[in-house]
């Protein structure tokens, strides 16, 4: 018996991914995710407490955002060698990378624009945690007075993930553009020298 729920219980939450990444959020309910996994809608109340406690236990069990050690490859001396304009570059691109590698990362970032719920909000609270753990790290390496890590980090990853948003289902040549004009701007924005 309890086998048969644990596989149920997997074939639920596989359906809400299966959902996410072919239909987008707004195919996200009871009754789809019932069909999908083949099961009645009421086991989805009784394993998960219902829609909420079902999109918070997917959450716990994905790998909905990076790490910082995923962003920062680089050790010490390598580290050492690198300006900050260069290895806030880096970290930007690779953000980019983690990002376009997790399609049901994207879908749920398009689904927080408009609605909050536990599978939304445990995406933020990750991004939050991981972006100020990746801050202190890169301040341990460049404690420049004056120039705030965060903030940077913050407007460029802000755009990185509106446009993460926008293209996710989109590959044209104007899409392209956009997204080398983004690393142009960022690579001339790092690099111009103060006043």
């Amino acid at each position: 018996m309890k086998k048969s729920r644990i596989l149920t219980e997997q074939r639920i939450l596989d359906a809400v991914e299966h959902i996410l990444l072919q239909q987008g959020f707004p195919a996200v309910g009871i009754n789809a995710i019932a069909r999908q996994a083949g099961c009645d809608k009421v086991l989805i109340y009784r394993y998960f407490g219902g829609f909420d406690g079902l999109l918070q236990r997917f959450a716990e069990s994905h790998d909905l955002w990076w790490t910082v050690d995923e962003v920062i490859t680089e050790n010490m001396d390598e580290i050492s060698q690198l300006s900050l304009p260069q290895f806030l570059e880096r970290l930007l691109k690779r953000h980019i990378e983690a990002l376009q590698a997790r399609p049901l990362t994207q879908e749920i970032m398009a689904w927080e624009l408009s609605a909050s719920n536990p599978l939304t909000r445990a995406l933020h609270k990750i991004r939050s945690e991981q972006g100020m753990l990746l801050v202190k790290k890169v301040r341990l390496h460049f404690n420049q007075p004056g120039i705030d890590i965060g903030g940077i980090l913050g407007i460029f990853g802000s755009a990185i993930n509106h446009l993460i948003i926008r293209t996710r289902h989109k590959h044209s040549e104007y899409e392209k553009e956009e997204w080398w004009r983004l690393e142009q701007t960022i690579n001339s924005l790092l690099n111009c020298p103060s006043r």
